[in-house]
């Protein structure tokens, strides 16, 4: 069974395509790699399936650019091979090499934006999400092996004009997902 990452968001759906927050989105010099889910911050994260923690760490910081908040990334091998990433989340609770479990609580959604550091400078999909409010989700990423980032990945994004090799539009493997139960709800008694 696949669990909906975000359990407590309503209603459950995913961004249609060059919406904001879509898997590819052009967002001017840069396409995004994931599908965000947006969430407030400290709602609990969920493993979708079981796998391996390969991976935890800082996933976007000030001292990158400055109107990011501090948020981490935690890439996990599922059973098939495939590899998530549960980005800009505002705490990790696993740590590499751990095994999860589906519906367990790997983390927090993040507050990924500072808006007292977003000015005309920022890019436009910046100013937007600042305008919006929406500077809180869960960015997910799908890649059929673990991901190789290099220089042409930053914050969710990459700077190339079609998806490298091994990335994946997560919407179909989230679609799977979309009408789990609730990890949290225990089934209430009959009387």
């Amino acid at each position: 069974m696949k669990y909906w990452p975000i359990p407590n968001s309503h209603p459950r759906s995913l961004p249609t395509p060059g919406e904001r927050g879509s898997f590819w989105e052009d967002r001017g010099d840069r396409r995004h790699a994931g599908i965000d889910l947006y969430a407030p911050p400290g709602t609990p994260v969920v493993a979708v399936e079981d796998g391996l923690v390969v991976e935890v760490q800082v996933f976007t910081s000030p001292e990158v650019r400055s109107y990011w908040n501090v948020t981490c990334s935690i890439l996990i091998q599922n059973g098939t091979g495939q590899v998530c990433r549960y980005a800009e989340l505002g705490e990790a609770c696993v740590q590499t090499g751990q095994s999860v479990t589906a519906g367990q609580v790997i983390g927090t959604v993040g507050l990924v934006l500072n808006y007292d550091c977003i000015n005309d400078a920022a890019p436009a999909y910046i100013r937007r999400l600042k305008h919006a409010s929406s500077g809180s989700m869960l960015h997910f990423e799908l890649h059929s092996r673990q991901p190789e980032t290099g220089s042409t990945y930053l914050g969710g994004n990459y700077f190339l004009d079609r998806p490298p090799e091994g990335l994946l539009d997560p919407s179909p493997y989230l679609m799977e997902a979309i009408s789990a139960p609730d990890p949290f709800r225990f089934p209430q008694e009959v009387p």
